[in-house]
């Protein structure tokens, strides 16, 4: 049977703690944190693109971009312009709420990344994909390879951590979005202690210790926005007065993640807070960045 295309399912991410340590020449700032993988996920379908060598994309979903300016358009252009591959059609099907601090766009980008190279047998070098991930944004190296990390330098330096098990999160996203300049533009810079929490944070990760994970959780970037934001202050403030063991910011917010011991406390936790104008998903830590699925023509005759 020949492969027809290739449906892959991309994951979002959540921070477990963002320290933001000094502003580099190049206009980012570097970071140090602990990045995880959850259940949340968008969906793409690609296909060749028979009768040309460009890109076509259509979106079903949340509203993003359907061109140029989208992330996993720009994503199918590297892979066309890198590996000589046929152009590629992507059909996307977007669950990640956007601009949130979730990683949606990342990981599109790097599904876009796998499925090219698997739709096409490119058999590209795992450093390869990395290079051209990098080139696409910060967040797009760890999305090809998910499951738990700690991502140092502008996130795109990655050493693997153990798999995270044991807890649950509830991710609540209120309903507008914030860029991620304006949540560094709004950082209070340079107070991160020498042995930087996000260090204890992995320690508790390597030792399965949820509790001490729980209690470490901090992000350099949260002050600001919850303070431009109030909305982001409620919802932390609600999650931990509804019996989350702990609460903070992911990314750039405005998700703020609540960790949960367990599905069926976070589902309770989702009921008692429906109706509140939030978007509201519970989520499993999961140990992979996306899952690729052939899509087959049948066989003739």
């Amino acid at each position: 049977m020949r492969l027809q295309g290739v449906s892959v399912e991309a994951f979002a991410k959540i921070n477990l703690g963002l320290a933001v340590t000094a502003a580099r020449p190049d206009g980012y700032h570097d970071i140090e944190t602990v990045f995880q993988s959850v259940s949340l996920s968008d969906t793409l379908a690609l296909t060749p693109l028979e009768s040309s060598s460009g890109v076509s994309l259509r979106v079903h979903g949340l509203s993003v971009p359907d061109g140029p300016d989208n992330l996993a358009w720009r994503a199918a252009e590297a892979a066309v312009a890198e590996f000589g591959c046929p152009g590629v059609s992507i059909d996307l099907t977007k669950r990640i709420p956007v601009a949130a601090g979730l990683g949606g766009g990342s990981a599109d980008a790097a599904a876009v990344l796998v499925g090219a190279d698997a739709l096409f047998a490119i058999g590209a070098p795992r450093e390869t994909l990395l290079d051209v991930a990098a080139a696409l944004g910060s967040d797009v190296p760890f999305m090809l390879s998910g499951g738990t990390a700690l991502g140092t330098g502008r996130g795109e330096s990655l050493e693997r951590l153990p798999a995270l098990s044991g807890v649950w999160f509830v991710l609540v996203t209120p309903r507008f979005a914030v860029s991620a300049g304006d949540a560094y533009r709004m950082a209070r810079i340079g107070l991160t202690e020498a042995l930087s929490f996000t260090r204890v944070n992995c320690l508790a990760v390597r030792e399965g210790d949820i509790p001490t994970l729980a209690k470490g959780l901090r992000n350099d970037l949260e002050a600001g926005v919850l303070s431009a934001y109030p909305e982001v202050a409620r919802v932390k403030e609600t999650l931990i007065a509804e019996g989350a063991l702990a609460a903070v910011m992911s990314g750039s917010g405005p998700t703020v993640v609540g960790l949960v011991k367990d599905e069926p406390a976070g589902q309770s936790m989702l009921t008692r807070l429906a109706g509140r104008g939030w978007d509201i998903h519970v989520v499993a830590p999961i140990d992979v960045g996306q899952r690729v699925t052939p899509i087959e023509n049948e066989p003739v005759g």
